[in-house]
């Protein structure tokens, strides 16, 4: 869905880091489910689940994650029809029906917060359930036309359609569990991976940056023109702004009453 600069940093982040916070809250949903009497495989194997949701929960605790599918989250009905009918495109369907039956699964299992503001327009939990069912249905259905067969995943998306408040029976028991997991991301540990993270942040912005300056010092080269010129020194503006360690001239050249910006100077 995104290009380089919009990476899910979830899937980047260094793999033991991210094992190790699965494994717990895999551990987590494993034990709500001994406390809520709903053992794994006990209407048929769903095992896959358990490994679908633990992802989710730890995707689902991560700003990059909120701020990429923000844009296509809604309670409305209305407003996903129109989401729908802005593209005919199976992938991003999919996409769009997927993470709003996450998105419900989440709040509706784990934070309970989608009805505490109660108005005349407010879906009640009944019609919020309803819907996470019938978009986890959609989404395996876009996933088998998608892959003209089924998948893993369509498979986990077709359970979690089925069963849906068995589910969030299971996340509702994990609640304490997963906001403890949420607490420690402020240990030593987990500190260290988000300074990593920032770092990476850091150096993705200074690359996208850098790759903005040199189209726009290429496009100056090759027209020199004004416009262009009052665009490339805004890139660099933007690209120091991000790394103060980048100095950038045009050595100048007036010949008559213009300037001519023929060389790059940059460090």
């Amino acid at each position: 869905m995104h290009e380089r600069s919009g990476k899910y940093y979830y899937f980047d982040m260094p793999k033991q880091e991210r094992d190790s916070a699965i494994g717990f809250l895999l551990d987590a949903l494993l034990k709500s489910r001994t406390a809520c009497r709903l053992p794994s495989n006990q209407n048929g194997f769903d095992e896959d689940v358990n490994i679908y949701l633990a992802h989710l929960l730890f995707a689902a605790s991560l700003s990059d994650y909120q701020e990429t599918v923000g844009r296509y989250l809604t309670t409305n009905v209305s407003e996903m029809a129109k989401l729908m009918e802005k593209t005919d495109d199976r992938i991003v369907r999919y996409f769009i029906y997927k993470v709003n039956a996450d998105h419900l699964m989440v709040h509706l299992g784990i934070f309970q917060d989608l009805d505490r503001t109660r108005n005349v327009f407010s879906k009640s939990e009944r019609q919020l359930f309803s819907m996470a069912q019938n978009y986890y249905h959609q989404a395996a259905s876009y996933n088998r036309k998608i892959y003209r067969r089924q998948t893993a995943i369509g498979s986990v998306l077709e359970k979690l359609g089925n069963s849906f408040g068995h589910y969030q029976k299971v996340l509702q028991f994990a609640r304490k569990e997963f906001f403890h997991f949420a607490s420690r991301f402020q240990d030593d540990r987990f500190e260290k991976f988000c300074e990593d993270l920032s770092q990476y942040e850091r150096e993705e912005k200074v690359n996208d940056a850098i790759d903005r300056f040199l189209d726009a010092y290429a496009e100056w080269v090759r027209t020199r023109n004004w416009a262009v010129h009052q665009k490339l020194m805004e890139c660099a503006r933007q690209l120091r702004l991000i790394d103060p360690s980048f100095i950038f001239r045009l050595n100048e050249r007036k010949e008559g009453n213009h300037e001519d910006f023929d060389s790059l100077d940059a460090a």
